[in-house]
């Protein structure tokens, strides 16, 4: 009978500890370099690498990603259908959302992009609603006050709207268009795969608005976002979060 009891213990402590991981639904959508759609190769980008580096420090939670179209992510995350999203700020339409926010662990900013010409510098980057401006469908800029209405964009900056920096930054050497609007990490990435694309492109010096990364957690799930900031807090400090901005050309510090 003895035997018995400690045979039994011993198999309750065994499935005890060897508990399946708490699956984390992350919701994410298509915008390079965080996250890229390739096809048979599946999804890819910073969002994609840093979840992979999330799940391999821990084997408490298992982070799961959802992908969603940009303009709806609000209102799927308001259904329910995820409840952690990276690469995000409060400051970008969840103000009014009963969402936690992270330490902000990635910092960046979004500059213009122009055609070199001659006589054209810098100051070609001081007015905006006489250019055609291109940019992501969905999204906050700085010089249009973050109102990020379609029909307001279209009509004072004849806007070209589209779901993909790539097909944006393609037009505009083309010469479709006349400021691509672009994350600097984008940017990084693009020319380190495309070098002889400097010399056609004249880039700000100023910045559209300046990033400050967050991951946006649902009050009250698990991992919370104390457990979130500790997560983060041991890639930044065993150098993995340095290696993973090392990858596409960043420099954080």
């Amino acid at each position: 009978m003895k035997l018995l009891f400690f045979t039994l213990a011993a198999i309750f402590s065994n499935t005890l500890f060897a508990a399946d991981p708490i699956k984390v639904a992350v919701g994410m959508y298509p915008f390079a370099p965080f996250v890229e759609h390739k096809g048979s190769s599946g999804d890819v980008g910073m969002t994609v690498d840093l979840i992979t580096a999330l799940n391999k420090i821990q084997k408490k939670y298992r982070f799961e990603t959802i992908l969603i179209p940009p303009k709806r992510r609000y209102q799927s995350y308001k259904d329910g259908h995820y409840d952690v999203i990276f690469y995000e700020s409060r400051t970008w339409g969840w103000q009014d959302i009963d969402i936690d926010a992270s330490t902000i662990y990635q910092t960046g900013g979004e500059v213009y992009v122009a055609l070199k010409q001659p006589g054209r510098g810098q100051e070609y980057f001081e007015k905006f609603d006489d250019k055609q401006m291109m940019g992501i469908l969905g999204f906050h800029y700085g010089f249009a006050d973050f109102n990020a209405d379609e029909e307001f964009l279209i009509k004072k900056f004849h806007m070209l709207l589209s779901h993909d920096n790539d097909k944006n930054l393609n037009m505009l050497l083309r010469g479709r268009g006349d400021v691509v609007v672009v994350t600097k990490a984008y940017l990084h990435r693009f020319l380190l795969n495309y070098p002889a694309a400097k010399e056609k492109l004249l880039i700000s010096e100023k910045l559209d608005q300046e990033y400050n990364h967050t991951v946006l957690v649902r009050p009250g799930i698990k991992p919370s976002v104390v457990e979130i900031n500790h997560m983060l807090e041991i890639l930044d400090t065993s150098g993995a979060l340095d290696e993973l901005l090392k990858k596409y050309g960043i420099s954080q510090h």
